[in-house]
């Protein structure tokens, strides 16, 4: 049996397959609208042109597809400071804990406070880990274990894809 890739078309994509097919349909109705009208029904030059455009349609369609399958890298999501990243998302007093780090808001790594996490939104919940370089503190997107230090759950939610590192200086 055959392999058989799946690749998915963005709109760009479309767009461009749209106007290269329509390109290529223009030239090859052109061409042999030309053969056909010439005095010599086997007008092999004519005829030749417009199969050379149907493969040149075709190979069109391969890059296309290749284009797709290899789709430029995504862009890195900008980079946030602390004070940004708390305007912009929002973190919630920890209500168990009156005394929690950071303004109130730290929830600690186990117990009521760690119930508390879980049960949040998973994209609101935020890990303060330290690094491993020892270059400082660092809040990353989602539920970390590894050198954690507490997490932190916002109002807004991360919607992006992948993983944001905010530098907690």
């Amino acid at each position: 049996m055959d392999d058989f890739n799946m690749i998915t078309l963005t709109d760009i994509h479309l767009q461009r397959l749209h106007a290269e097919a329509a390109r290529l349909a223009e030239d090859a109705d052109r061409r042999l609208a030309a053969a056909e009208d010439s005095d010599d029904p086997d007008d092999w030059d004519s005829w030749k042109e417009a199969d050379g455009i149907a493969t040149g349609f075709k190979l069109a369609l391969q890059e296309l597809a290749r284009e797709a399958a290899n789709p430029e890298p995504t862009p890195p999501a900008p980079a946030l400071c602390y004070d940004e990243w708390r305007d912009a998302y929002r973190p919630v007093s920890n209500t168990l804990r009156t005394d929690a780090p950071f303004d109130g808001c730290m929830f600690e790594t186990f117990g009521p406070e760690l119930d508390a996490v879980r049960a949040a939104d998973p994209a609101c919940v935020w890990t303060l880990v330290s690094s491993d370089d020892d270059d400082g503190l660092y809040l990353l997107t989602g539920f970390h274990f590894v050198n954690r230090l507490g997490y932190l759950i916002t109002e807004r939610p991360w919607q992006g894809v992948g993983q944001l590192d905010i530098r907690v200086d």
